[in-house]
């Protein structure tokens, strides 16, 4: 039986939600993390974790990352009160190594945490292949990463939702309105839709085929809270993961020391 000093508690803090994850710890190369339970909540409602938390057993590690700024850190770090005698949390900061990839930002510390911990989580869970990260949420981001665990660069993108929202935001007569997608839509609210959900796929699409033209063998690995949305529209061979950012986060919890 797994004693409470056992577990990694793992956070995924983003533009919209905070999700996360504890884990026991130890795995084989290349092996999904052995998460135990899981859950979030919207960045507005994260007060309301403070329950299900005190449930949980006191973690050996918490590891975070955090792109939603100074607010949510304190409500953050209020949150993880419930155990008094839990350690600090490590925030993640982008390195210019770390867990077998290297960062090729001009300033590393710059990339996204949730991007890097992502290249992390893909690097785990496909090593020594060249790969193509792309997490959607809030925005859509698309990274490459080398055979030999080097991060080339990424481009970064309005996820489907911000495009939606910035047609009804940025024109007088399209509608704030949910539609559906279709082929040939034949009222507004679903070319809006079907335009953004096509919008997505087809730019993940053209620099899947730019990049592998130049990588054989090139996985897409697709990740995020809107990724599944997504991969329905792809007519490229993916990888579909729960969450990435986790997974990553997952394998820098296993090279901190342990109190």
């Amino acid at each position: 039986m797994a004693t409470d000093r056992d577990f990694d508690l793992l956070i995924d803090i983003g533009n919209t939600f905070l999700k996360w994850g504890l884990f026991l710890p130890g795995r084989e190369g290349g092996a999904r993390a052995n998460r135990v339970e899981s859950g979030h909540a919207l960045l507005e409602e994260i007060s309301a974790l403070t329950r299900q938390f005190s449930r949980l057993p006191m973690p050996a590690r918490i590891v975070i990352s955090n792109v939603a700024g100074t607010r949510v850190r304190a409500a953050t770090i209020r949150l993880l009160e419930v155990w008094p005698g839990a350690p600090a949390p490590h925030w993640l900061i982008p390195a210019a190594r770390q867990c077998g990839v290297t960062n090729s930002y001009r300033n590393p510390a710059q990339l996204g945490s949730d991007r890097w911990a992502a290249l992390i989580g893909a690097r785990m869970l496909a090593p020594q292949k060249a790969a193509m990260v792309v997490m959607c949420g809030t925005a859509t981001t698309l990274d490459f990463l080398a055979a030999d665990g080097h991060f080339k660069g990424g481009m970064i993108m309005p996820g489907v939702g911000l495009m939606l929202r910035s047609l009804h935001e940025g024109t007088a007569a399209l509608p704030d309105q949910p539609g559906e997608y279709s082929e040939f839509p034949t009222q507004t609210v679903d070319a809006i839709a079907s335009g953004c959900q096509n919008a997505q796929a087809g730019a993940i699409e053209r620099l899947y085929a730019i990049e592998r033209a130049n990588t054989p063998g090139l996985v897409c690995l697709l990740s995020g809270g809107a990724a599944r949305a997504a991969a329905t529209r792809l007519a490229i061979p993916f990888e579909l993961h729960d969450n990435l950012v986790l997974e990553g986060l997952y394998a820098i919890a296993e090279e901190l020391p342990r109190r």
